[in-house]
């Protein structure tokens, strides 16, 4: 493997991934589309490997899943908004700009939490009350795979 070594779970396969299409996506300077084909090539068969392997009792993953989420993450990776990965959750935080394109995509606004959020499945309510962010986060792991452009930033005021 190329790209990805030493990765042992469908988490750590999926992180590695954010980091190289954030840095190797055709969009971005110094990025190619041969070089994020490859890495998207190399990932799906370490996914159909991993996906083999992991317990089926707790298989949260599907390749119907795992295509979904490729895909809403590639085509928003270079929108200038904060990209956060919590579990199998996709966040968008600073995106008013996108809100017609988020939706689109199948986004859905959570509103105490001033955030766009995306998951492959139907959402569920498994709790009573609302939970924080920071708890979610504690919970799941959390990583920012883009943060909004200081230029926008300074911009904005």
């Amino acid at each position: 493997m190329e790209w990805f070594q030493n990765i042992y779970s469908i988490a750590e396969l999926r992180k590695t991934y954010r980091i190289l299409l954030k840095r190797y996506h055709p969009d971005n300077e110094g990025g190619s589309l041969e070089i994020t084909q490859e890495i998207n090539k190399e990932y799906d068969m370490l996914f159909s490997e991993l996906l083999k392997n992991e317990d089926v009792e707790n298989k949260q993953y599907t390749t119907e899943e795992n295509e979904n989420f490729k895909n809403v993450l590639k085509q928003i990776i270079n929108f200038n908004i904060e990209i956060e990965i919590i579990g199998n959750w996709i966040w968008c935080f600073e995106a008013y700009g996108y809100k017609e394109r988020l939706k689109e995509l199948g986004f859905k606004w959570a509103v105490k939490k001033k955030a766009w959020t995306w998951h492959n499945a139907p959402y569920r309510k498994n709790h009573g009350r609302e939970i924080p962010i920071e708890e979610i986060r504690a919970k799941y792991g959390g990583e920012t795979v883009r943060r909004k452009s200081r230029q926008s930033l300074l911009n904005s005021w």
